[in-house]
């Protein structure tokens, strides 16, 4: 791709490729939408802003038109929106010598209000999603669906309609957190693979970062994640919306954990297999890994500023 590359119809390319790798998530749940993600931050970082909006507009429409669908169109909008935020304000940068630094040095937008803004945008969506479904029915019939599939495992398993009542319940208190959450590790993985294959290409306008050191959440952050927190058992439409924000910005302390955790273990002569000990304990016991991670990150919150040096970047001539 060349420096004259049309940023509309790079959008329209990526967008398509959002929604079939959205649409594709039934098949391959992760797979399918890392590259569609993935594809919407390529367009926004190495293409700009417009191929970015475009991008995300195109992707919605094209879902909505697969399942015929305005609501869908618009919740999908939505939903994909952080990745066209998320890449404008990235490739922000102003001279360093405005907050400080050096005059021979830009400044990027911090890493940390990047992560922030599309932890807002993603659990904005989690409660456009979640408020305008019958979420009583829907939570129900999964409970009926893992009871009847236990019932078959285990034909002497019995749930009784309290038990059932009680697992709806625990679901409406917790499946916006998780949600809200893994949609937001989800940006940020796209961000992060969107963010190589750019600099592979040479189109990416934010220079690569190390993200052990620059993927934190800033403290504000802190503040709508215990609001949220808090707001998550007081029920009913509040608690929709509290844990929606407190897993989007859940999921950044999340990410920002892991990162402390990768940085704390570098050169050190056992990184390996201590890096190998702490996701098994992730995956084998994830509430202990999770949380140990998620503690990290909420004890470490900075905003880490980007520097480079004041010439054109080397890296790509893309204007944005």
């Amino acid at each position: 791709m060349t420096k004259t590359a049309n940023p509309i119809l790079i959008g329209i390319i990526a967008g398509l490729v959002a929604a079939i790798g959205t649409a594709g998530s039934l098949v391959l749940p992760f797979f399918a939408q890392l590259v569609g993600m993935t594809a919407l931050f390529i367009a926004g970082l190495g293409f700009g802003r417009v191929a970015g909006i475009v991008a995300v507009a195109t992707a919605a429409v094209a879902l909505g038109a697969f399942t015929s669908s305005f609501f869908f169109t618009f919740i999908f909008g939505i939903t994909l929106l952080p990745a066209a935020l998320m890449s404008h304000l990235a490739s922000l940068a102003r001279p360093a010598s405005e907050i400080g630094g050096p005059d021979t040095a830009m400044a990027w937008y911090p890493l940390s209000d990047v992560l922030l803004a599309g932890a807002i945008l993603t659990a904005i969506a989690s409660v456009c999603l979640l408020v305008l479904q019958p979420l009583d029915t829907l939570f129900a019939a999964v409970v009926q669906e893992v009871t009847r599939i236990l019932s078959e495992a285990s034909p002497g398993t019995v749930v009784t309609p309290e038990q059932q009542a009680q697992a709806v319940a625990m679901l409406k208190t917790f499946g916006p957190f998780s949600q809200s959450a893994g949609n937001m590790m989800m940006l940020f993985a796209g961000f992060y693979f969107a963010t190589v294959i750019l600099s592979v290409m040479r189109r990416n306008v934010r220079p690569r970062e190390d993200i052990r050191t620059s993927l934190r959440m800033n403290r504000l952050s802190i503040v709508i994640f215990l609001g949220g927190i808090a707001l998550m058992f007081v029920g009913g439409t509040a608690g929709i919306i509290g844990a929606s924000f407190a897993g989007a910005v859940g999921g950044g302390f999340l990410l920002s954990g892991f990162a402390v955790i990768h940085s704390a273990l570098r050169d050190k002569t056992f990184a390996l297999p201590a890096l190998i000990l702490v996701y098994l304990v992730t995956f084998i016991l994830p509430p202990v890994g999770l949380l140990v991670a998620i503690t990290g990150g909420l004890a470490n919150p900075r905003r880490a500023i980007a520097l480079t040096p004041n010439k054109p970047n080397e890296k790509s001539e893309t204007p944005n």
